[in-house]
């Protein structure tokens, strides 16, 4: 687990999720921002993530949600702590049919849980879906 008080937090979330996850690599996906309790990441709509319909698929939209909330829990994890999600619940509103991004707060951070709430929103920014989440430090 990287540990964020040595180097600037957002190139540390960018090397995490560009370069050292290789799930996250393959999708593609990117750090747009991350500070204290917060961040924000993307990924590009292309042919391989849509489903029947021409629309992404709701994996990858889930994906994109973890991700976000791991990196927004990761921004509190001084103590280089690996972390796991425990619950995520996600509201599909929308379907995606164009680059996205997911943002993610950090509600509460207790002694070995953080809450998290999500949201991801398309390039017109209309929201697509909305998630609660529960992060675990191990």
């Amino acid at each position: 687990m990287l540990k964020f008080d040595y180097m600037d937090l957002k190139e540390a979330m960018k090397k995490y999720v560009e370069e050292l996850d290789p799930f996250l690599s393959m999708l593609q996906v990117k750090t747009i921002e991350a500070k204290d309790g917060y961040a924000k990441l993307s990924m590009k709509f292309r042919t391989e993530i849509t489903r029947l319909g021409g629309i992404a698929n709701g994996g990858a939209i889930a994906t994109l949600i973890d991700a976000t909330g791991g990196a927004a829990v990761m921004t509190l994890n001084n103590e280089g702590r690996n972390q796991v999600t425990v619950t995520l619940n996600i509201e599909y509103i929308r379907p995606v049919s164009k680059d996205f991004y997911a943002e993610a707060w950090v509600k509460k951070r207790g002694r070995n849980l953080a809450f998290v709430y999500i949201e991801v929103k398309d390039a017109d920014e209309n929201l697509c879906a909305a998630a609660n989440g529960v992060w675990m430090y191990l």
